[in-house]
């Protein structure tokens, strides 16, 4: 077993492609996959699906994904001791949480649930939805904070799981302006459909867009798909299209001008932003004080 092995795991599943982990990672594509190949074999099982994009971790695969974190935290941790410069406390509280919301929601809610001066320290781990989930259900972190569509929830077993909303936000059209105005209108026409910006569906926010959109008739022609919020954000103000996104995304953005929001209200839908942990677990004391605050806001 060769610790990097696990350490292009984690970068295929922070950055959705082998492509991009290669790069991240600075080595070529045939070497990057060469270590998957090799962590696979020393496994015994496929761990990647190869045949979806971004790319998916089979069931072996994600639960050892959870495991490789620890396993590459606590080597980490343990080399700083030896060196005498650890970095971070060993409470450090681990916090899965989507990329959107690592974004643009977390430092203002880490403020106010550490507000009285306790001084917590925090690991972020920001990831997918379903691999933030999976991060928490199988130990790789002591909370997660995500998204969830109360209207239509995850094919998720949460029964191991409690969590309080913290936050409420709501996802809607956007376009980019000229003048001051919307490029462009919805619902469009069948001989001039709207440009549309789109999250992938296998991405959280993409099935939310496809639940609000599945009773509209609305006239979109997809140009640009990409999981990546803030990319999205990016190519809507540069006026290449209408978006689905976050208010807390997006309406910084409308202040700044460049964007608005667009169309009828029911052409978005609600969302809450849940702290979650595991049901009935102890966790450390800086965990659960961070569970105590913000289940009091």
């Amino acid at each position: 077993m060769d610790v990097a092995w696990l350490e292009s795991l984690l970068s295929l599943v922070e950055h959705g492609s082998f492509t991009r982990a290669a790069e991240a990672q600075h080595l070529s594509q045939p070497a990057f996959s060469r270590r998957i190949r090799s962590l696979e074999q020393w496994v015994g099982a496929e761990l990647v699906d190869r045949s979806t994009f971004p790319v998916t971790l089979t069931p072996t695969g994600s639960k050892l994904r959870a495991h490789a974190a620890e396993i590459v935290a606590g080597l980490a941790e343990l080399r700083d001791d030896a060196r005498g410069r650890r970095l971070m406390p060993r409470d450090a509280v681990r916090i899965s949480i989507g990329h959107t919301l690592a974004m643009s929601f977390f430092s203002e809610w880490w403020t106010r649930v550490d507000a009285s001066g306790h001084g917590i320290s925090c690991q972020l781990l920001p990831t997918n939805t379903l691999e933030a989930y999976d991060a928490l259900l199988h130990g790789g972190s002591d909370l997660l904070l995500a998204y969830a569509d109360p209207a239509h929830p995850l094919g998720i077993d949460q029964s191991g799981l409690e969590w309080v909303v913290v936050a409420t936000d709501r996802v809607g059209p956007y376009s980019g302006t000229r003048d001051g105005q919307p490029i462009f209108a919805l619902p469009g026409t069948s001989q001039q459909p709207v440009p549309f910006i789109t999250h992938g569906s296998g991405a959280f926010l993409g099935r939310v867009t496809n639940h609000i959109l599945e009773s509209l008739g609305l006239h979109l022609q997809p140009v640009v798909q990409s999981d990546f919020t803030a990319a999205l954000v990016g190519l809507v103000r540069a006026g290449l299209g209408v978006s689905w996104l976050p208010g807390l995304a997006a309406d910084p953005m409308v202040g700044q001008g460049g964007i608005v929001r667009i169309g009828d209200p029911q052409w978005s839908a609600p969302l809450e932003i849940r702290l979650y942990r595991r049901r009935g677990e102890r966790t450390t004391d800086a965990a659960e004080s961070v569970w105590v605050q913000a289940s009091r806001r």
